[in-house]
């Protein structure tokens, strides 16, 4: 990725696995679409205490040109299952590069082929 990263952390301690998984998931979006400008990451866990499984919420923003902004908000399970950051990271990877693909293939759909338009034939008048 051309620019840098910039990763958020809100009640979730960083580690060098977490961060180093970001930055090789990050790279692997310019396969879809090699126009990043921004990548934005916030990694959040709930500070419920009623809850014994912890609550995972990831969001990714990109900027893309000519002004497309991306998000995508991936959260754990809600069911309790308290899905492991790595999951809920992979996951919200997972849907932006699915976005960026379908936008890579809008783009390339407004590049407008100009065909070739015959023009009509002139009748002569006879004098």
């Amino acid at each position: 990725m051309r620019v840098p990263i910039e990763i958020t952390y809100r009640n979730v301690a960083k580690r060098d696995g977490i961060e180093k998984l970001i930055h090789d998931k990050a790279d692997k979006l310019n396969d879809f679409h090699d126009g990043i400008v921004s990548c934005r990451i916030s990694l959040e866990q709930d500070q419920e205490s009623k809850r014994s499984v912890k609550q995972y919420h990831v969001r990714i923003g990109l900027r893309v040109p000519p002004g497309k902004e991306l998000v995508v908000h991936q959260k754990s399970d809600e069911e309790g299952t308290g899905e492991p950051l790595r999951t809920v990271i992979t996951d919200a990877f997972k849907t932006m590069g699915r976005q960026l693909k379908k936008l890579k293939q809008k783009q390339r759909a407004h590049v407008k082929i100009r065909s070739e338009i015959p023009e009509p034939e002139m009748e002569q008048d006879a004098i």
